[in-house]
């Protein structure tokens, strides 16, 4: 089946790590139907502070998990501690035929493949952080191994939490981390510029921010509900020519010093400094 009923108590689903971004993913998944029976999650953390949502086993280690044969093992640790933490799936996984998926940054495809062989089937995935709030935008990745049951089910899990698109190279994912996984910080930029704009007209500062938060959920809204329509139109239809705004924009989009210049500018410094972090530099 492709949906969430694919995971079972005989055909669990394995949850290594459970922090903000496994759990948001878990929490999507459960909102949509998934049995609590049918995941196990494997956290450290998790399990000495007796966190783990009602009805979920939930184990320090791999080793404590019982005898069973996973269909999928998410692996959502961070990138540092992949390698070892990797290593203890290895077994289970050649074991059982069960899908990886990792939603760590910086491990590329290689790794996974060096780790539990080119005929496993492996995705990576590289969500972004409005994930906890359903509305995360991720980024997938297959190897050939993978078919388009288990591709169509990874999209499943992912919609969970928002949107998510296919990509074709990992040269791509690399690129687009500066896009996707970098774009909320842009936008909580343009939230706090914009209160500070307004604070300046003698809003208080919790006015101000109100104000800037709610502009630019309403104008993402807005975009959402009309994804026909190119957001340069949409910009076209708030701006009067001549008017308030065009004036604001013919400083914002200034040949040589606007953000049409300066996004591309940091998106490459992005990149180059994404590539030095996963040492491909």
């Amino acid at each position: 089946m492709t949906d969430l009923s694919a995971f079972s108590t005989e055909k669990p689903l394995i949850l290594a790590g459970c922090g903000n971004m496994g759990g948001a993913l878990l929490d999507g998944w459960l909102k949509s139907g998934l049995s609590r029976d049918a995941v196990m999650i494997v956290d450290p953390v998790m399990t000495e502070a007796g966190t783990a949502p009602a009805g979920i086993a939930c184990v320090a280690q791999v080793g404590d998990l019982p005898d069973c044969a996973p269909a999928m093992v998410m692996l959502a640790v961070k990138p540092q501690i992949m390698e070892t933490v990797a290593a203890g799936y290895i077994d289970w996984v050649k074991a059982s035929g069960a899908a990886v998926i990792s939603i760590a940054a910086g491990v590329g495809m290689a790794s996974y493949e060096a780790w539990f062989g080119a005929e496993t089937p492996l995705i990576r995935v590289m969500p972004n952080t409005p994930a906890a709030v359903g509305a995360g935008m991720s980024l997938l990745l297959k190897n050939d191994a993978v078919s388009d049951e288990l591709a169509k089910l990874s999209e499943i899990m992912l919609h969970t939490v928002g949107e998510s698109i296919w990509v074709a190279t990992e040269d791509q994912i690399d690129a687009l981390v500066g896009v996707t996984g970098s774009g909320p910080a842009y936008v909580f930029l343009l939230i706090e510029c914009i209160a500070a704009a307004a604070q300046k007209t003698g809003l208080s500062a919790e006015q101000a921010k109100l104000a800037a938060r709610q502009t630019v959920f309403g104008a993402a809204l807005l975009a959402d509900q009309q994804p026909d329509v190119d957001p340069a139109e949409l910009r076209r239809r708030v701006t009067s020519p001549g008017g308030v705004t065009q004036a604001a924009l013919d400083v914002l989009m200034a040949e040589g010093r606007g953000l049409p210049d300066l996004f591309p500018e940091a998106m490459d410094a992005g990149e180059r400094r994404n590539a030095e972090l996963s040492g491909k530099t």
